[in-house]
């Protein structure tokens, strides 16, 4: 409860802009950046137009949105009546989640206000009111304010910078993404302004919620100690459940957002690592044993009840497997969101290494924290490692150097990997077998996304399904990445529009779904079937007892080498604009023997091709070493599911290629919509990535292929089916120039003529598919 109120009042910030807005529109200058001095004259200046013409039937969103412009036009004082108000409004009114964003800024409004009125230093006023707001919220709600207050700025430059570029061209703004610039520059410049306070602030508010041990040591196998971090809410009756996250990555501690739910929250580190972040790591070597050691010795603990559940992200999503593999007895559930899954996901894919592994040893498993220049939040750290991609490509040097170009030094594990480019016995002693996933019993609940957070959350639910057909094992997926997993869902992603009940805050539903493991709570109703994904574009969700989906019939779409609408197909040179072709996709067999023909010079590395747009949403496709396939307009809706599937017929010029596929949908009006993270993967392990199996050089053969990936989608009649198919010659993986030679070894000697991939017309694609 919020003692001052508030719910709806509370709605009043969560920049819900008026429907009826007409499209009137309003100057607008931007700077060039959301950083330029002049951005806060500019905005004062909107939000001074905007403040008299604003209009809304709905008191509360029309206060909230009024005091919003008023503290951006610098009237603190108007502002702060105006959340008074809205507070008077709604005493004693229960704070919903969703509403954390409005407490921030009432918090803001309030500290401006003091600020003007007393005349004192900004930080003195700041203080001031969140002390009077934050005691009288629950754990809950203030760890979730907290951890929005102590967010990287950069979450919340991004939407005031993508408006700047938006309307600066046209020079004016319509008046409802005026007032929703107007609330995402508030979110901006107030988070600057607080930012190096939260600190300070949030530790005593912590020390009066929270029993807090910084740095206990646990016992483990081979004399080997576990440092861990625990957090016991203060208020709790002892014992209780705790809630374990075993990982190597101090920034994923959030043991007391674990202890603000009512748990001891407990965060332990992978053998050698300090809360700190210092300490060298073998990655994925001993996390199963020690996570057990872990757990053992926190059932023996008199504040704990003798439940333990892991919740992980990522690499402690791995962790908490590796631990469920072990069955220690105090271990009653997990709970992750896109696990990684050595050798199937990480540090290759599709038995493709990626030169991300570089970047990831650097930041993840170093004796001592990284140099801010080499750091992921460093704003330059994106362009220094694809410049060194970019130097290892053209170089034409052998893979197995790729520790030296990219780090700048020999790395043990990096080699180590290498020398394991099939999912042999190396790989798969990291992994539960089939006689660990069998005896998991206990409750699982997996979270993944469309666009690169799925392939580790798939394997897992299929292994363990496979091996226990009858385990409690609940799987949700849906239109996210790991960014969007992890700092929240929106309203859009990557030009993308999200659907609305997609719009979900995955880390609640989480945490509801550990309530009703541990505490008895209702299960959520987003989770009633064992799978649980959302239908892009048809704003709902299905539920289905395995991801086969038997009773959905299957789209088989055959690629047709003829060309269509006169078009050429694609051209295999870099250098200069052409026109990209299509060919056909049909829904029927394809008459003949016809075939098409793609050749990439993959010794040709004078200039690094630039990487694949990360966009969702495209108007059109910038095609580099691909061909693309078109259906027909569809005749009705059609809603698309589960995992690609191929057959492919080819003719390969040498013995192993690296391919790729991605699906889109045209729609009617020419915008290309992704269905599902592009799949790359090396052909001579299509049919079994435990052993390579060359191909057979200037002889038709059948690739037989299950993308590792996952979409579902409404496509609206009238829009086409996009399938693009290509060879990899990217700067930032592996690339696979067809020797028949261990890849690692080939240099730009063993390219020769052109990699040569003939299509034949009996290859087809298919999905599961069905009426809306």
């Amino acid at each position: 409860m919020i003692g001052s109120g508030m719910r709806r009042l509370i709605a009043l910030m969560l920049l819900a802009v008026p429907a009826w807005l007409a499209a009137r529109d309003f100057g607008f200058d931007p700077p060039r950046s959301a950083d330029d001095g002049a951005a806060a004259a500019v905005m004062r200046d909107l939000a001074q137009r905007l403040v008299p013409v604003y209009q809304e039937a709905d008191t509360d969103i029309y206060l909230a949105n009024l005091a919003a412009m008023q503290i951006v036009s610098g009237a603190f004082a108007a502002a702060d009546d105006t959340s008074q108000n809205l507070r008077n409004r709604h005493q004693d009114a229960p704070v919903d989640t969703a509403l954390d964003r409005a407490i921030i800024d009432i918090i803001y409004a309030n500290a401006r206000a003091l600020e003007a009125r007393e005349r004192i230093a900004f930080a003195q006023a700041y203080a001031r009111a969140f002390q009077d707001v934050m005691p009288q919220l629950d754990d809950a709600h203030a760890a979730a304010v907290a951890a929005k207050l102590g967010a990287p700025l950069a979450a919340y430059r991004v939407p005031v910078q993508q408006a700047f570029d938006r309307w600066r061209a046209k020079g004016s703004i319509p008046e409802a993404d005026a007032v929703a610039l107007v609330r995402s520059y508030l979110a901006y410049e107030s988070h600057r302004s607080y930012a190096p306070l939260i600190p300070k602030l949030a530790a005593a508010e912590d020390g009066r919620r929270y029993l807090v041990e910084a740095d206990v040591l646990i016992p483990s196998r081979f004399g080997a100690a576990i440092h861990a971090s625990i957090v016991r809410p203060a208020s709790a009756r002892w014992p209780v459940p705790t809630l374990l996250r075993f990982t190597l990555d101090p920034a994923e501690d959030d043991a007391k957002r674990s202890a603000a739910h009512g748990y001891v929250g407990i965060t332990a580190y992978v053998r050698g690592r300090k809360p700190d972040g210092r300490g060298a790591v073998l990655p994925f070597r001993h996390d199963g044993d020690d996570a057990k050691a872990v757990i053992d010795w926190i059932a023996q603990q008199d504040w704990s009840d003798g439940r333990v559940a892991m919740l992980g992200d990522g690499y402690s999503g791995y962790a908490a497997w590796a631990a469920a593999s072990k069955k220690p007895a105090a271990l009653k559930g997990i709970a992750t969101i896109a696990p990684i899954a050595p050798g199937i996901d990480f540090p290759l894919a599709g038995q493709i290494f990626h030169n991300a592994m570089a970047r990831w040893t650097q930041e993840h498993t170093l004796a001592k924290p990284l140099a801010a220049e080499l750091n992921a939040a460093e704003p330059k750290a994106d362009a220094r490692w694809r410049a060194l991609d970019e130097a290892w490509y053209r170089s034409g040097r052998a893979y197995e150097g790729i520790d030296r170009a990219l780090l700048g030094k020999r790395s043990t594990l990096l080699r180590t990997w290498l020398t394991h480019p099939s999912h042999d016995r190396y790989w798969q002693k990291l992994l539960p077998t089939a006689k660990q996933f069998a005896q998991i019993d206990i409750p699982v609940f997996g979270i993944a996304g469309y666009f690169g957070a799925e392939a580790g959350a798939l394997y897992y639910h299929q292994e363990h399904l496979r091996a226990r057909p009858q385990a409690d094992n609940t799987l949700l997926i849906g239109p996210y990445d790991p960014g969007s997993i992890k700092l929240g869902t929106g309203s859009g992603l990557r030009g993308m529009a999200i659907d609305p009940v997609a719009q979900v805050d995955l880390n609640a539903l989480r945490f509801e779904w550990l309530a009703h493991l541990l505490k008895g709570a209702k299960k959520p109703a987003l989770l009633q079937g064992r799978v649980n994904y959302e239908v892009m574009g048809a704003n709902h969700w299905r539920q289905m007892p395995t991801l086969a989906a038997p009773d959905r019939p299957r789209l088989r779409l055959y690629l047709d080498p003829r060309e269509r609408d006169g078009q050429q197909r694609d051209g295999q040179q870099r250098d200069g604009p052409h026109r990209e072709g299509q060919q056909r996709l049909s829904l029927k067999p394809v008459d003949g023997e016809g075939s098409i023909e793609l050749a990439v010079d993959l010794s040709q590395r004078k200039d690094a091709p630039p990487l694949p747009s990360r966009a969702l949403r495209l108007g059109e496709l910038q095609l580099l070493d691909s061909l693309r396939f078109v259906s027909d307009p569809l005749p009705q809706e059609t809603e698309l599911s589960g995992s690609l599937c191929g057959s492919f017929e080819i003719t390969p010029s040498r013995q192993d290629v690296d391919l790729n596929i991605a699906l889109y949908e045209l729609t009617a009006s020419g915008a290309y919509q992704l269905l599902f993270e592009p799949y790359d993967f090396r052909a001579s392990y299509a049919g079994d990535r435990t052993r390579r199996r060359l191909l057979a050089a200037g002889e038709r053969q059948v690739l037989t292929v299950t993308t590792e990936r996952m979409t579902a989608a409404k496509l609206a009649a009238g829009s086409r089916i996009v399938l693009v198919v290509g060879i990899n010659n990217r700067a930032d993986r592996q690339v696979n120039l067809g020797s028949a030679k261990a890849v690692n070894s080939e240099t730009l000697a063993d390219a020769a003529a052109p990699m040569r991939v003939r299509w034949h017309a009996g290859s087809f694609v298919e999905l599961l598919s069905g009426k809306p």
